[in-house]
């Protein structure tokens, strides 16, 4: 059953049914992004499993364990043992229950996404800077571009991209990267419309910290705010450290500095949503973000401690983020709201609208018409057998 913002793609896909969608389509405004990879996702959802729902959270698992695999395989050694150990406790945060809404909610999948093209844009230009330059490149700016057509947040995956170019040294990627970004960004605001609910308000900045720190601590579940200002902390003391060696010649591998990046990404993230969200609570929908930031900047210090007696607090770490992601807290409004999607999907295929569910489904209940449509073509909550 589909929910709140995920109707609009309804609707589009109702219109791609009539003859009306095109290929621009894809890349229509909604809200401040431009959600075309979700799109495309949910359009594969349709047109190959009816709408069904279950194509769009397989896929979401398989992406977050494929990050899972290539950060093991980016701050391991070669042992096979603590590759294992690293694949084991990265999918322990990536899949923890703290993601329980982007799981349960097939839309919510641009925030995966859009964190796995910034992954694969840091990793393709980190390869750029030893070997086979264009080839490597040329991942890149794929990525770049799917990233920013993936969550409006991916216009924002320039600064970790240019800051990873400075760190390996590699000038012509950087120059490329830059120029190739700005074309994008042209695109992208190409006809762009500013929404109302990013329209100018009272500036909080006690607020806006305030929500900055959450983003990255909501993983937590608890003293988010706390959490996130700990975990700013860490990033900012290990950058300068990293930023210190690399300026005295003494660079580190260069998987620190992709997951590194893919850490500073997320800050920035965090740091956009505190400025334009200051009026806002922080939804569980961020969840993806905090994990994503935990599991990099956990990488790191793994990476970086390989020398040290103090790299045995590593794993003590990412085994307290773990307990505290997968805690049982987080089971409640899973729960709930699976209930609700459940029941609601019961009623109308006994053909009932009840308001309230409607309300819940999509405010003003602009649900109620395409829900009669899906009814006629019996797709999603009506396919047959369900």
């Amino acid at each position: 059953m589909p929910l709140t913002d995920q109707w609009a793609f309804v609707h589009q896909y109702l219109y791609y049914l009539d003859g009306h969608f095109s290929w621009a389509d894809l890349f229509a405004q909604h809200n401040e992004h431009r959600l075309a990879t979700t799109r495309v996702v949910l359009f594969a959802d349709a047109i190959l499993f009816g709408m069904r729902g279950l194509f769009p959270v397989a896929l979401n698992y398989a992406i977050l364990a494929a990050m899972a695999f290539i950060g093991a395989f980016l701050i391991s050694s070669r042992s096979p043992l603590e590759r294992v150990a690293c694949f084991a406790a990265a999918l322990g945060l990536l899949w923890s229950f703290s993601r329980w809404l982007d799981f349960l909610w097939p839309f919510n999948i641009q925030y995966t996404l859009v964190h796995f093209f910034a992954l694969t844009c840091f990793v393709a230009l980190s390869c750029a800077s030893r070997s086979r330059f264009f080839l490597w490149i040329a991942v890149a700016l794929a990525a770049d571009a799917l990233c920013v057509f993936s969550l409006g947040s991916g216009l924002f995956v320039i600064v970790p991209a240019l800051l990873l170019t400075l760190f390996l040294r590699t000038w012509r990627a950087a120059v490329l990267f830059t120029a190739f970004h700005s074309a994008l960004v042209a695109l992208y605001f190409a006809g762009y419309h500013r929404p109302v609910s990013s329209l100018p308000y009272a500036f909080d900045p006690i607020k806006s910290f305030t929500v900055f720190a959450e983003f990255i601590g909501f993983a937590f579940g608890k003293h988010e705010a706390i959490f996130g200002a700990l975990g700013l902390i860490l990033f900012a003391a290990i950058a300068a450290h990293m930023t210190y060696l690399a300026v005295v010649r003494r660079p580190m591998h260069p998987a620190s500095y992709v997951l590194l990046a893919l850490a500073c990404f997320v800050v920035v993230e965090a740091a956009a949503v505190g400025y334009a969200r200051s009026g806002y609570e922080v939804g569980p929908r961020y969840a993806t973000a905090s994990v994503v930031f935990w599991a990099a900047l956990l990488g790191v210090l793994w990476r970086i401690t390989e020398h040290l007696k103090t790299r045995s607090l590593v794993p003590v770490l990412a085994g307290g983020a773990i307990f505290a992601m997968n805690a049982p807290h987080f089971e409640a409004p899973w729960r709930e709201l699976a209930g609700f999607l459940s029941r609601v999907t019961a009623e109308v295929r006994r053909g009932e609208f009840n308001p309230v569910s409607m309300e819940r489904l999509c405010p003003r209940e602009c649900a109620v018409e395409p829900l009669h449509r899906l009814q006629q073509l019996e797709i999603g909550p009506f396919l047959p057998g369900r």
